[in-house]
């Protein structure tokens, strides 16, 4: 059982409000480090986290961490689906490291970012159906929030070569291929 993994070492802020059940100290926060990731099924993406003040914090949820101090989104802005189960690999992929990205929100809009990290899912029946995979990309939003989104919700950018034009028409492959 994987339940807790590294991720990247990441500078951040949690959202103070967090620190207190959120019954006080709202539009704070409280500079820390990222240094882990944890999934429950049937709940968002949490992390592990060191405060400034020594103290860590365990099960910290996407929409309480943030790169910069920001207005919070909703959380259905945040998050397109809850952990897939308890087994999942976190992987920084070297090509994507720090590439801009744009991520299309439920709500229709299109807010731009920067990439930190995957966490790919295992070992459910979901993740291993051919139409139900989805990783979650971990994106620091330009304005300061963190979204985990999936591949058909971002549009990576690289003015060296990449000129953004998905085709609209593609679908979801829905086969698993086999030799035997």
């Amino acid at each position: 059982m994987t339940l807790v993994a590294d991720t990247p070492y990441l500078q951040a802020f949690v959202r103070r409000e967090f620190l207190y059940d959120e019954a006080s100290h709202a539009g704070e926060f409280v500079p820390c480090v990222v240094f882990g990731f944890r999934a429950e099924p049937a709940r968002v993406p949490m992390f592990q986290v060191m405060l400034a003040s020594g103290a860590q914090w365990a099960r910290v949820p996407i929409h309480k961490i943030c790169s910069k101090p920001c207005e919070p989104l909703d959380l259905d802005q945040v998050v397109w689906w809850d952990s897939y189960g308890y087994e999942f690999a976190v992987h920084e992929f070297s090509f994507l490291k720090n590439h801009a990205v744009t991520a299309l929100g439920r709500d229709g809009v299109i807010r731009k970012g920067r990439y930190l990290f995957t966490v790919d899912w295992m070992q459910s029946g979901w993740s291993e159906t051919p139409d139900q995979h989805k990783n979650h990309h971990l994106i620091a939003l330009d304005e300061g929030p963190w979204i985990a989104y999936p591949n058909n919700r971002l549009v990576w950018h690289d003015p060296a070569w990449i000129e953004p034009a998905p085709e609209k028409e593609w679908r979801t492959p829905t086969r698993n291929y086999f030799v035997e």
